[in-house]
């Protein structure tokens, strides 16, 4: 018998595969609103041509020309009064009779506006009104309940879409802490606050002082991160900036209240959380659509991949257990998405027990900083440094991509004790989703320069772009050739 536990973790790695879509965590949510908006509207198109469908005559079945003049009229009819009557309000403060009392009001006065239209323009139905009433009222209510309770059960396990630190703890910080607390349903976890020295330590609104304002980059360093959000005195403004700009070297979004002043700034762009305004400066210039887009493509072709290359795989599998000991999948702690620790999945390429040997052979690494780099790594089994240079050691890792914790393309990802020693500036890699496939990879694979490397990874986030993620996948398999040349004549090694 399976027991609760194991069913309650299943459950939590299936919903945070949820939290992988930009969609989620980058959406702001006056836009996710009307994304509920739209979506209704379409259980409302859907359910007229249900109706239309099962009326009694298939003869009273509208042209089309009839059904595309009377959509404009139901739609402006049912989404306006569904926004009337608040139904995207906090959905943590709903109960279902709230629900049903909206929808009750909804389809009563949407169905006397859309029969009295029916009726003037001449093709008014009894039946196609009754029927029409009644599904796109069960579907909208069977949707707003499950979301409610999908909202309420992420809460539960603890699944949040974002992580956050506010600075500040006066009554602006105190009303946006409130904010949160009245819509669990946005899935944004407060981790701490910062502020004064002598409040550390101390709680507000049950939220604890984490630390001060000088332990900011310490915190973010120990932390995983996704936001923070400065709701400071006027007063505090000529001190901001180098709290700022600590957030900005380790490529942390951040949020600053501005509803003392306004601001004019061109390059930066004023948010608005239910009245509430913020600066808003990103690292990374995205468009959380192309995001959207991204994962789509990394689900998808790496599912259809992951199937083609089965036999390649079952191979590869054999091949390594049957040459050396020890299992076949090697799994490693791994940094994803500001600072996520995740399991990674290669082939295993060493003798078994190498990660132990890892100080005996550091004074072979060609490279300097935190990242070993050697091309005569005597860990390395001979099928091993096969696999590394035609990078099939990498596969495995599509597993990763397909469950959310790296995307096809993006900077490596790094080992935990590699980026405890990183400098802040090299930190920023972090903001992005790591991948399988980075610049570095395809241009400069055999130059073992960290910094070039890292900075070869910063460029690219500051030009994102699908465009750029698809250039770098066509020259993957040129790359891939080029390693195998460059095994065949001799040389070995690979990091990363």
């Amino acid at each position: 018998m399976v027991s609760k536990d194991k069913i309650y973790k299943e459950h939590k790695k299936l919903f945070h595969i949820l939290t992988t879509f930009p969609f989620f965590t980058h959406l702001p949510q006056h836009i996710f609103r009307r994304f509920l908006l739209f979506f209704d509207l379409c259980l409302v198109t859907g359910s007229f041509v249900i109706a239309d469908l099962i009326k009694i005559r298939s003869t009273d079945f509208f042209p089309i020309r009839t059904f595309i003049s009377i959509l404009p009229m139901l739609c402006i009819v049912w989404g306006w009064l569904l926004y009337h009557f608040k139904m995207y309000e906090s959905i943590r403060k709903r109960r279902i009779l709230d629900i049903l009392f909206i929808v009750f009001k909804v389809s009563f006065l949407g169905v006397i506006i859309l029969g009295s239209y029916l009726y003037v323009v001449g093709i008014y139905n009894v039946k196609l009104l009754f029927n029409f009433t009644l599904i796109s009222a069960v579907l909208i209510i069977m949707e707003k309940i499950a979301l409610m309770y999908l909202f309420v059960y992420l809460r539960k396990i603890q699944i949040h879409f974002r992580n956050i630190i506010v600075v500040g703890t006066g009554k602006r910080a105190q009303n946006f802490i409130d904010l949160l607390n009245r819509n669990a349903e946005w899935s944004i976890r407060i981790v701490g606050l910062v502020d004064e020295k002598e409040t550390v330590g101390t709680e507000v609104m049950n939220t604890k002082v984490i630390g001060s304002l000088n332990d900011l980059a310490t915190i973010l360093k120990e932390n995983v991160i996704d936001e923070v959000v400065f709701i400071l005195p006027r007063n505090w403004l000529s001190r901001l900036e180098d709290y700022v700009k600590i957030c900005e070297s380790v490529g942390v979004r951040v949020s600053i209240a501005v509803d003392f002043f306004t601001f004019s700034f061109a390059k930066l762009k004023t948010i608005d959380i239910h009245g509430m305004p913020f600066l808003s400066m990103d690292t990374m210039p995205y468009n959380v659509w192309h995001l959207f887009v991204k994962r789509l493509c990394d689900i998808f072709i790496s599912l259809i991949v992951l199937m083609l290359i089965m036999p390649l795989l079952i191979i590869c599998a054999l091949v390594i257990k049957l040459t050396s000991q020890g299992p076949v999948i090697f799994k490693q702690r791994r940094l994803g998405l500001n600072g996520r620790i995740f399991t990674l999945y290669k082939f295993r390429t060493m003798v078994e027990g190498a990660e132990k040997m890892l100080n005996e052979v550091k004074k072979l690494s060609e490279t300097e900083g935190p990242v070993f780099h050697s091309r005569n790594d005597p860990r390395v089994t001979s099928v091993g440094r096969f696999l590394r240079m035609t990078s099939l050691d990498e596969l495995p890792q599509l597993i990763n991509v397909l469950i959310g914790d790296m995307s096809l393309i993006g900077p490596r990802p790094p080992l935990p004790e590699e980026a405890e020693a990183y400098e802040r500036w090299q930190r920023r890699r972090l903001s992005l989703r790591p991948g399988i496939v980075c610049t570095w990879q395809v241009t400069r694979r055999f130059n073992p320069d960290f910094r070039d490397w890292v900075q070869m990874d910063l460029d690219y986030i500051d030009n994102w772009s699908l465009s750029l993620d698809l250039k770098i996948l066509l020259r993957t398999l040129p790359a891939i050739i080029k390693g195998w040349k460059y095994w065949r004549s001799g040389n070995s090694g690979k990091t990363a």
